[in-house]
């Protein structure tokens, strides 16, 4: 997963902030580990931004095997983190 990649939203999945119905389609800005879980930061159209889970998306580059973040950081890592 590297940011700026297209997605699409799996389900439909209202705003926290408007209550209105997410788009179907956004760009990966971020993404961050909070409590074990992952959470992607989506841009959609118009410049809205929500934090979505990995299990609500869809990347339009196919099955891509899914990659392990370091927690706090957006940096993809190889191997345990810390250890490079």
């Amino acid at each position: 997963m590297k940011t700026g990649i297209k997605l699409n939203v799996t389900k439909p999945i209202r705003s926290a902030k408007t209550g209105m119905f997410l788009p179907r389609e956004g760009t990966l800005v971020s993404v961050t580990e909070n409590l074990g879980r992952t959470l992607l930061l989506v841009e959609f159209e118009g410049g809205q931004r929500e934090y979505l889970f990995e299990g609500e998306v869809e990347f339009e580059t196919g099955n891509a095997p899914r990659q392990k973040y370091c927690p706090g950081t957006d940096a993809h890592f190889e191997g345990t983190c810390g250890n490079g």
